[in-house]
């Protein structure tokens, strides 16, 4: 029987790539941001929140939504990386309860999941999410993906001045 790490098949191992990985000297320092990675399987919360400190964010971590708003707000998080699939409460519910909240709007907010990245796209148009990530492409998409949805809330918030 073949089996296969989950990280494998996430991207993660190295070897299967020769993409460059950003390091912290890749990142200026006006974009080194306080990060919360919301998931609920082990393994990919360790890959995504290992990836984002080797990119020179500052990192935090939940295994369930349970306690996201209370690390947020005392943490002074900018940017949640949020898992759609969660026994609790799912990724996209959650972006719109935070999105709702008095500090959401500022919040940058990125859903990641191994759906379809067509479905995915519709759950954040509908949750007010800045950008998806497919777990497939996270290794390669997702310190980008994460920087752009912070610069667009940097821009909704200047303008809401």
């Amino acid at each position: 029987m073949y089996t296969a790490r989950l990280d494998t098949l996430l991207g993660y191992d190295k070897s299967l790539h020769s993409t460059h990985t950003p390091t912290p000297s890749d990142v200026d320092s006006g974009s080194r941001l306080k990060v919360l990675v919301i998931d609920d399987d082990d393994i990919t919360r360790e890959m995504l929140c290992d990836l984002l400190r080797g990119q020179g964010h500052d990192v935090h971590e939940l295994s369930s939504a349970i306690g996201a708003s209370r690390a947020i707000s005392d943490l002074s998080i900018e940017a949640v990386v949020l898992d759609v699939m969660m026994p609790s409460i799912n990724g996209d519910k959650l972006a719109r309860l935070l999105r709702g909240a008095t500090r959401g709007q500022s919040l940058a907010i990125v859903l990641i999941s191994s759906c379809p990245l067509n479905e995915l796209r519709t759950l954040a148009d509908a949750a007010r999410a800045d950008a998806v990530v497919s777990k497939s492409d996270a290794r390669t998409t997702l310190g980008s993906a994460l920087l752009k949805a912070y610069r667009k809330r940097q821009l909704v918030r200047a303008s809401s001045r």
